[in-house]
């Protein structure tokens, strides 16, 4: 019975993961891709893919949210602050901090 349950659980975070790295590429898709890149790989905006994926989420979170990067400095022009604009699909409402998680989800499955 232990091991069912265990299998379970471990079969539900595992769907979890791939669902928010799912929901995550339509988002990043969609509010990203047009200046960091299809791939994270950088364009107008920096990469992404491999470096700002890495960051722990609390700095994730802050970089998105609030505009400021891992060392503490303001991000450039153009990155608009999401804490307080919105994305195309939030009709005006700031990104949750789930969505953002599931953005940077996405990304660390980009290599």
């Amino acid at each position: 019975m232990r091991f069912h349950v265990s299998m379970i659980l471990a079969y539900s975070c595992f769907y979890s993961l791939i669902a928010a790295a799912s929901d995550g590429k339509a988002l990043y898709q969609q509010n990203c891709a047009v200046c960091h890149g299809t791939h994270a790989q950088g364009k107008t905006g920096p990469r992404l893919a491999g470096d700002a994926s890495k960051w722990r989420k609390q700095l994730f979170e802050r970089a998105v949210l609030e505009g400021v990067d891992d060392e503490g400095k303001a991000l450039k022009a153009p990155m608009p602050h999401w804490g307080n604009s919105s994305l195309k699909e939030d009709h005006g409402k700031p990104p949750t901090k789930e969505e953002v998680d599931a953005i940077q989800a996405y990304l660390k499955t980009l290599h």
